[in-house]
């Protein structure tokens, strides 16, 4: 077996940060399965500084061949609480595992402590498991276990279903994405105010520019009041309430999901329904306290028309774990919180925009990803859902510059405190201009 990578058999490992005995055997392990000629990857050697975490997670538990779950019982603990990383793993194991239930070779529990009671959850019962705990025979299965795995054939990926993400290595350099983003963006306000016609023109423009700034107005305030501090404070003794009338009913994200005939959303219906409101409120509250707080100690002192880098935006404390609710709450629902509260600060990362950016730049193709079922032998065009979102503000940031440049050109002056609530409801435009590519694109076809 021994090779570059791409013909190593990749094993992910999924474990619980018990002690730090526990954690070395880990690493003894993904050692000697290196060792033997396999690509062990574990996140306390592959997992950057700056990398984000449940990004890391998903990809490497997908692009795997060989997925090893050390089970005790701190790991049952956080796998059926849905706690932590290995909370988060366990969930993804546990999806794909079900798909491919009858004809599994990728997904091997391991016993390393306690009994089947103790330490293998419920579902994982059904499973033979590697023991591998203090003992007689410990030895001899572990051979065993490494003696599988490097006979497996190399799979990437075995997912029933993934979405093949555009990794940020592959991202285009910002200076002329920005140029092209730039470029572009101005024919499209060229288009959308008709500007053959000059003596109509700035009468449209301010037309247009007064109803964005009152549909601005009115989605930020509701989300204000709704989701004030007062308000949150109440809802605590109301937490069923709360998912039930409001966050299931203001966010517009989470209502269309909730409400659409899309049987791709089926899924999150079932998991909302099952989801434990308290989880959804403290998600919820800690990502308006995170959010209030970076107004206040950083965000207020920034000059968005002279952003140098991504950096800059010190967004970095979004990647915290408890900025997201598996299967719940991601990237778009939670920026769509950020965003109609502070529509000064921060944009709105979701379907519609990430598409319309698509179109923008359309040299660039990190605003979308490649859907595959690949036992159904069919894939689509999706939206990039694990854009980085401090990038995607950054963008965000140029292309209000560009605008205010544009609207200023005419005489009217775009308000400080609808920032990015402008470039919402511009790329709001671009999107429905393109309603008929987008429904195309994201038809299944044959992946031949």
């Amino acid at each position: 077996m021994k090779g570059t990578s791409k013909n190593k058999v990749k094993v992910f490992i999924s474990y619980s940060w018990d002690s730090d005995e526990h954690q070395q055997w880990v690493i003894s392990l993904a050692d000697l399965i290196n060792k033997k000629g396999g690509q062990a990857i574990i996140d306390r050697k592959h997992l950057k500084y700056g990398g984000h975490i449940k990004t890391f997670m998903l990809k490497s538990i997908l692009e795997a061949d060989i997925v090893l779950m050390v089970l005790t019982p701190k790991y049952k603990e956080k796998a059926d609480d849905l706690k932590g990383g290995a909370g988060y793993e366990y969930n993804i194991i546990n999806d794909e595992l079900f798909k491919i239930i009858t004809q599994n070779d990728k997904y091997i529990p391991i016993l390393r402590e306690g009994d089947i009671e103790t330490s293998v959850t419920s579902f994982l019962q059904g499973f033979n498991c590697a023991d591998l705990r203090a003992g007689s025979e410990y030895n001899q299965n572990l051979e065993e276990l490494i003696e599988q795995i490097l006979g497996t054939p190399l799979k990437h990926p075995i997912s029933h279903k993934q979405n093949k993400q555009v990794m940020e290595k592959e991202y285009k350099t910002l200076e002329p994405l920005i140029k092209e983003m730039s470029e572009k963006a101005k024919g499209y306000f060229d288009k959308f105010f008709n500007l053959d016609n000059p003596a109509l023109v700035k009468a449209k423009i301010q037309m247009t520019v007064k109803s964005w700034e009152e549909e601005i107005e009115d989605y930020s305030a509701s989300v204000k009041e709704k989701f004030s501090p007062s308000k949150m404070e109440l809802y605590e003794d109301f937490l069923e309430d709360f998912k039930n009338n409001v966050f299931g009913v203001e966010l517009w994200t989470v209502k269309a999901a909730l409400k659409t005939h899309d049987p791709d959303l089926a899924r999150y219906k079932k998991d909302y329904r099952d989801a434990d409101a308290e989880e959804i409120f403290d998600t919820v509250n800690g990502i308006l306290n995170a959010i209030h707080k970076y107004i206040s100690d950083k965000a207020s002192s920034l000059n968005y028309s002279k952003l140098n880098d991504i950096d800059s935006l010190m967004l970095e404390y979004l990647n915290e774990e408890d900025m997201f609710m598996n299967k719940i709450i991601g990237f778009g629902i939670r920026s769509e919180i950020l965003h109609r509260y502070y529509p000064s600060f921060l944009p709105i990362m979701t379907q519609k925009s990430l598409w319309s950016m698509y179109f923008i730049c359309d040299s660039a193709n990190e605003f979308i990803t490649i859907e595959q079922r690949n036992r159904q032998g069919i894939m689509r065009v999706s939206h990039n859902w694990q854009y980085p979102y401090d990038r995607f503000t950054f963008l965000m940031g140029s292309l209000s510059n560009q605008l205010s440049s544009w609207f200023n050109d005419y005489g009217i002056k775009l308000k400080k405190e609808f920032r990015f609530g402008y470039v919402n409801m511009f790329l709001s435009t671009i999107h429905e201009s393109h309603k008929a590519d987008i429904k195309l694109l994201h038809e299944w076809v044959d992946a031949d």
